[in-house]
């Protein structure tokens, strides 16, 4: 699920429960439609995504860190580069 972003809020992708290629190739597609410098907020519970996201968007030239974790679910927070 993806809900709209204003310019203080970033756009959030609810991908609990999606499993390969889903959360990869959903955050890409995401990314795609933002501006430079916007902002993308990914929720998910597939482990291997906190290595294959944030290496992919990082080989973008976007910034990504986990802002929260609690052992099942994380929350990526994605600044997109530019362009």
């Amino acid at each position: 699920m993806v809900t709209g972003a204003n310019s203080s809020q970033p756009v959030l992708l609810d991908l609990r429960g999606s499993v390969c290629p889903g959360p990869t190739a959903d955050t890409l597609a995401a990314l795609k439609k933002l501006p430079p410098g916007g902002e993308l907020a990914v929720v998910t519970d597939y482990p291997p995504a906190r290595q294959t996201i944030p290496r992919m968007v990082e080989k973008r030239g976007c910034r990504c860190e986990i802002s929260q974790d609690d052992g099942t679910v994380f929350r990526l927070e994605i600044t997109k580069g530019g362009e």
